[in-house]
């Protein structure tokens, strides 16, 4: 990675970029590591139980740079969702590790009812941080309709 916002946006766009031929939304997100550990150093424990489920916080394993990836993931949903942060409330929005270390989305409420009104049924997710920014991409992909929404995962998991 080249150490610049831009080096980890092409990190995460290129493990993903193969999974377009039926995307309905694409979304990425950067942030910035030195802001988000103020926001969490003065948020504590309600910063966090706004922003992330148990779930994510446990997977984060306390990590400041797992938990900002995990937020550029939930933007980047809401983005692949042609939604923001006032339209969907981040909890609305898992991202959670599968055993062999792959992020997964989990959509709940709103989230799940957007997803299913443009055809979304597999997700594709990719995290990052390095040099003071962590980074996601997620790509929202449509399939036939077959019984209930259901989300899937592909990418890497560093975060």
């Amino acid at each position: 990675m080249t150490g610049s916002p831009v080096g980890a946006l092409r990190s995460v766009w290129s493990a993903s970029i193969a999974s377009l031929g039926t995307t309905a939304g694409a979304g990425v997100d950067l942030v910035e590591l030195a802001a988000f550990t103020s926001l969490h150093a003065t948020g504590g424990s309600a910063f966090l139980d706004n922003g992330w489920s148990s779930g994510e916080q446990r997977d984060a394993h306390g990590s400041v740079e797992r938990l900002a990836a995990r937020w550029a993931a939930k933007e980047a949903v809401m983005k692949a969702l042609r939604c923001g942060i006032g339209d969907l409330d981040p909890l609305d929005i898992e991202v959670l590790t599968e055993p062999d270390g792959a992020p997964r989305v989990v959509l709940h409420r709103n989230a799940l009812d957007v997803a299913a009104a443009l055809g979304v049924r597999d997700w594709h997710v990719s995290l990052c941080h390095e040099d003071g920014w962590a980074a996601a991409i997620a790509i929202a992909d449509r399939h036939e309709p077959t019984a209930g929404p259901t989300q899937s995962h592909e990418g890497n998991e560093d975060a």
